[in-house]
Parts: structure tokens; C-alpha cells; sequence
């Protein structure tokens, strides 16, 4: 019986939507809340942040999500997570004193700074947040470029991540990885990364989700203040270049392989349920191999990724197995099990929000994706809509296209 072999560590970060619920193959036996997604108040105070306040969870808790639109070039490619690891740190420093959880993001789309904690405590958590948001301090370059520096070299010392960085290149030739490059991250000084963020951390930029029983009045006073500029100089990218990327070349005693699809206008939740029904034929078909279903996300694009490894000895069951993969499902998907995936999907979703936390990040990811605070609620009424005739048109499609395929050898 196959086993999945987790997400391939992509040279980006998925949304968490993304890399929850596309690799969850079992159904849930979680209770589907009453309650819809759509904020109960959004804020937009003069000059920002925009704030969408949802009254839900226990009372003594709050979490509190902060996103900042933000797109590298090539060459500045790894100052997110730079800025990630200094934000980290000066945020989660500050945590310990009042127990707090803190968490620094970068996806393909945005900066996230994340804080969950104690209502009581709810101004100490608008200090943290607003250390995390504060300017790259030039005293911790060095320390956070050398953490960015040896992230990425282990990526590349393991098969998932050489694999991914190549999958990654051949869907999106060029692209700068979010990781950074060996080429990007021996740029990388102090003023670049500044100017990143200059660029970037503009309060009215900033997105805010705040989930919790708070009075109006009091989150207002925590967090029209985050510590950002009005303005900040020209958004506009530095010249292009080259990533100065090597793919890596660890060792392998086994067959590893990843096929690429390109999602194309597919909506997400017709992309998460066929996603959801091939995962179920690789769990449930026998094979001596290891197989991993997943959605990546490329910028503001997608891909459907099927990836395996196996020794030797299975590497033509595994290879075959892949390739055949979507056609399979084409010509087994039927009403009932796409009603099925709806229904544990749906009720994932439902599960994952009903922590203050979960809330805050699924609705402010759905935020990021569709610029809409509502965004989450429109997502859920989108999945419970898809039907046999949308996913089979997608594997329709998706079976007439050669996949890119990468592979490492033993």
C-alpha cells in the first residue's frame, strides 16, 4: 500500500489552504460549524490598515493576522525570508513573556506576521506585531542572512528539495524562488533588503484579520498603529537577471520523479476536490512506492504536482503509475465521489476554523488570493457548488497536456 510522502518542500510557500486540505485524503468526521466566513465588521480606517474583525472563538483568546503584499525580483529573490527570520525573532522574543504564539510567513503572495494570545493581553500583542513589522535591523543581517543561506542549502542537499527547485523551474522558467538562490542570497546586503521592505510596509497595503470577541473601539486603538510609513518610495522591481541557482545534486539511492500540470483557469475548489480524488487512488491502489498528490502555487498560478519515490525495483510501477494517473480518474469520477471530496473538504475547512488562529489564517489566505475580505465565505459557496461535470472537464483537460516532468536517478 502506498504511503504519501508529504508535500515536496517547494523553493515557495504554498498558501495554507493550499497545502492542507489538497493532501488530506481521508474524510473528516469533524462537525461542520453553523457560522459562514464573511467578516462581521471591516474597519478602514483613514490611511489603513483595512481590518476584517471576526467575533468568534472562546472568549480569552485572539489571534491577530497581519499580511503585506509583497513580489521580489530575481535578483532580490530570498529578501522575504530574510526578513522573516529577523521578524521571527524579535516577535517571538517578545512572546515568551506573556505566552503568546507568533508566526513569520512568506507566500508566494505576501509578508504574514501572525499572533495569538490572551485577550487580557491584547495590547502587549499589538506590540509584537509591531516589532515583527518594523524595518530589517542592520545589527541581525548577518545572522538572519546566514540562517536564509543554510535553509536553502539543505534544501538542496535532500531529493524533495532538488526535485521541487527543479519542478519549479521547468513550470515557471526563471521565476525568482522564494527561498532565494545561491546567486540572490551573495547579493543580498543590508540596503537591498531595506528597500524591499520600504517598498513594501505601507499601511494602506497592510491586511488585517482579527478573530475574537473584541470591542470595536479597542482593536481600532491596537491597531490602527502598526509602526508602518504612509507612503513608501516606488513599488517598482529592480532590473531583471539571472537566479544564479544551482539545482542541486544530493544523493539518492532511490527513483524520485514529480509531475507538473498546469492548473490554467481551473477554480480552486474544482482543483482541491480532483486533487482530493487522485490522492484517494493513491492511497487506496497497492504499489511498492511512496505517492504524494499536492497544489502548488506560482505566483498567482497553479499546478497540479504528483510526485513518488521508489527503489529500483518499482521504478517502472511508479513512473507508470503517474502518468496514468489522471486517465484513471477520468474514467472513474462519478457523481457521488465528487460529493464525497466536497463534503470532507467542506468540513476540513470547518474544523481548521474553529481556533481563533485557524480562522485568522484561512480568511486572511483567501484574502491574499482574491484581494476580498470576504473572500473565505466565497470560497466555501464555490466548493459546494463543484459538480462531476466541472472536475471531469478539468481532468479532461489536464489529461490532454504533456506534464513537466523531473526525475533524479539513482
Amino acid at each position: 500500500m502506498p504511503s504519501p510522502i508529504g508535500p515536496l518542500p517547494q523553493p515557495l510557500t504554498s498558501v495554507a489552504l493550499l497545502t492542507t486540505l489538497a493532501l488530506l485524503i481521508g474524510p473528516s468526521s469533524a462537525p461542520v460549524a453553523a457560522q459562514e466566513l464573511a467578516p462581521d465588521t471591516i474597519l478602514t480606517p483613514p490611511g489603513g490598515p483595512t481590518i476584517a474583525l471576526f467575533q468568534a472563538g472562546a472568549a480569552e483568546v485572539v489571534s491577530l493576522r497581519v499580511s503585506i503584499p509583497l513580489q521580489e525580483a530575481v535578483e532580490e529573490a530570498g529578501a522575504g525570508q530574510v526578513l522573516r527570520i529577523q521578524a521571527r525573532d524579535r516577535m517571538e522574543t517578545l512572546a515568551r513573556r506573556v505566552g503568546a504564539e507568533v508566526e513569520v510567513q512568506r507566500t508566494p503572495r505576501t509578508m504574514v506576521y501572525r499572533v495569538s494570545g490572551a485577550v487580557e493581553d491584547l495590547d502587549f500583542l499589538g506590540w509584537i506585531l509591531r516589532e515583527g513589522l518594523s524595518p530589517p535591523d542592520p545589527n541581525r543581517f548577518e545572522s538572519a542572512l546566514r540562517e536564509a543561506r543554510t535553509d536553502l542549502e539543505r534544501r538542496l542537499e535532500t531529493p524533495e528539495g532538488a526535485l521541487a527547485l527543479r519542478l519549479l523551474n521547468a513550470l515557471s522558467p526563471g521565476a525568482a524562488p522564494l527561498q532565494g538562490s545561491q546567486g540572490s542570497l551573495d547579493r543580498m546586503d543590508h540596503g537591498r533588503l531595506s528597500a524591499v521592505w520600504a517598498r513594501s510596509h505601507v499601511r494602506s497595503e497592510a491586511r488585517v484579520v482579527a478573530a475574537g470577541r473584541i470591542e470595536t473601539p479597542v482593536l481600532l486603538s491596537v491597531l490602527t498603529d502598526l509602526g508602518l510609513p504612509d507612503e513608501g518610495p516606488s513599488p517598482q522591481l529592480a532590473g531583471g537577471g539571472s537566479t544564479g541557482q544551482s539545482l542541486g545534486s544530493p544523493e539518492v539511492i532511490r527513483y524520485w520523479v514529480a509531475d507538473g500540470y498546469p492548473l490554467g483557469g481551473a477554480s480552486l475548489g474544482t482543483g482541491l476536490v480532483a486533487a482530493r480524488l487522485l490522492a484517494g487512488m493513491v492511497r487506496d491502489a497497492p504499489g511498492d512506492y511512496e505517492a504524494s498528490v499536492e497544489i502548488w502555487e506560482i505566483g498567482t498560478r497553479r499546478a497540479l504536482v504528483l510526485s513518488g519515490a521508489a527503489y529500483p525495483r518499482s521504478r517502472t510501477a511508479l513512473s507508470n503509475r503517474l502518468s496514468g494517473l489522471v486517465g484513471e480518474a477520468l474514467e472513474q469520477v462519478s457523481p457521488g465521489q465528487v460529493a464525497e471530496a466536497v463534503a470532507s473538504l467542506e468540513a476540513e475547512v470547518r474544523t481548521s476554523v474553529q481556533r481563533p488562529t485557524g480562522l485568522a489564517e484561512f480568511v486572511g489566505a483567501a484574502w491574499d488570493r482574491n484581494g476580498d475580505p470576504s473572500a473565505a465565505d466565497a470560497f466555501l459557496r464555490e466548493l459546494r457548488s463543484v459538480d462531476r461535470d466541472q472536475v471531469e472537464a478539468l481532468l479532461r483537460e489536464l489529461a490532454g497536456q504533456s506534464p513537466q516532468r523531473q526525475e533524479l536517478e539513482p
